[in-house]
């Protein structure tokens, strides 16, 4: 079991890689930090918004299986 757990995780970590690499680096940070916050108004589209579900949801799956991970040990 935690064999599988920890090839899920490599995959995962491959997975958030390869979705976060190729995505632009437009400052998210607003204005008064340094950042250009007038793009946080308009929403991401095609490829964009694409990477940003799979980067999220992989996410997500990463820090759970961590998670079990961690509890698994015990």
């Amino acid at each position: 079991m935690k064999t599988a757990l920890m090839v899920l995780m490599i995959v995962l970590g491959i997975i958030l890689v390869v979705s976060i690499m190729p995505q632009d680096t437009k400052s998210a940070l607003p204005s008064q930090f340094g950042g250009d916050g007038n793009q946080a108004y308009f929403k991401p589209k095609g490829k964009q918004a694409f990477l940003g579900k799979v980067t999220k949801i992989t996410a997500v799956l990463f820090f759970i299986n961590a998670i079990v991970l961690l509890l698994l040990d015990k």
